[in-house]
């Protein structure tokens, strides 16, 4: 009787596997159907938005250009669309207008730049341009600077025009340091000063140009057909002009345009040749 109820012993740790197996899920037609449109549609919009011609860029607005020329402007537009997104730089939304601020902004000195993308298919860029005080010559070129020295952008010598503003050639040290001349201000405020007093023949001759060097304190004024004049920065502007203006009426009168040079630097004393 006992033998009919042994107990049976099992080990857990010795226990057979169970067979592991991966159910996979069937689904229907339909859903198949769906997901294959979806698929479909994603890339038709893909295609859409970039890759199809109806979101290339076309049209390009310049606003603000008077002196820099908005072709130029337009060129740095064209130029980026070069750029390899894709293939695709031409598309604009893919057109990266932060980078072509950094372009412009790298050319140009511009108050209040404003890039913006105008549906579908257009790049409208508008700006206020620094006024333009100096125009500026060094290394065999040509620059409009703002009444602080800032350079606002390099310029054709074909496209400058001089009645308005003073043209300064350096012939000293390069000036130029990144976007800026590095002169005083108080030669700037001389030089402007010395254009308004003599501009418009004002005093029977013409200013050809200003030239400066490295004498600190000087400022040469050129004559259209007569001599150049020396002026000192640190002496006063009026007593110096006022000098100018004697020994030409009282010394040199009619012989002014054979002098070479007239020098008023040095106080009550006046040389010219």
């Amino acid at each position: 009787m006992l033998g009919k109820f042994k107990k049976k012993y099992t080990n857990p740790y010795f226990q057979k596997k169970r067979a592991f197996s991966i159910k996979i899920p069937t689904y229907s037609w339909r859903i198949k159907i769906t997901v294959l449109l979806i698929f479909i549609g994603f890339s038709f919009l893909v295609w859409f938005f970039f890759f199809s011609t109806i979101f290339n860029i076309k049209t390009i607005i310049i606003e603000g250009a008077i002196k820099i020329s908005a072709n130029d402007i337009e060129s740095l537009v064209w130029e980026q669309t070069n750029d390899i997104i894709w293939g695709r730089g031409v598309n604009i939304f893919l057109f990266n207008k932060k980078d072509l601020a950094e372009k412009i902004n790298k050319k140009y000195n511009l108050n209040d730049l404003r890039i913006e993308k105008k549906m579908f298919s257009k790049i409208n860029i508008s700006f206020n341009e620094k006024q333009q005080s100096i125009i500026w010559f060094e290394a065999d070129k040509y620059y409009y600077l703002d009444i602080l020295g800032n350079i606002i952008n390099e310029v054709n010598p074909l496209n400058i025009s001089q009645k308005n503003i003073p043209f300064i050639s350096n012939n000293g040290d390069n000036k130029i340091v990144e976007k800026k001349v590095n002169i005083s201000h108080d030669k700037i405020t001389f030089i402007l000063n010395l254009f308004l007093e003599f501009k418009d023949k004002k005093h029977n001759f013409e200013i050809e140009k200003f030239i400066i060097n490295n004498e600190e304190n000087t400022i040469v004024l050129k004559v259209i057909s007569g001599p150049i004049i020396y002026f000192n920065i640190k002496d006063d502007f009026s007593k110096q002009t006022s000098k100018l203006l004697i020994i030409i009426d009282q010394k040199i009168k009619d012989d002014f345009s054979k002098k070479t040079y007239i020098d008023l630097r040095y106080g009550d004393r006046v040389y010219y040749r």
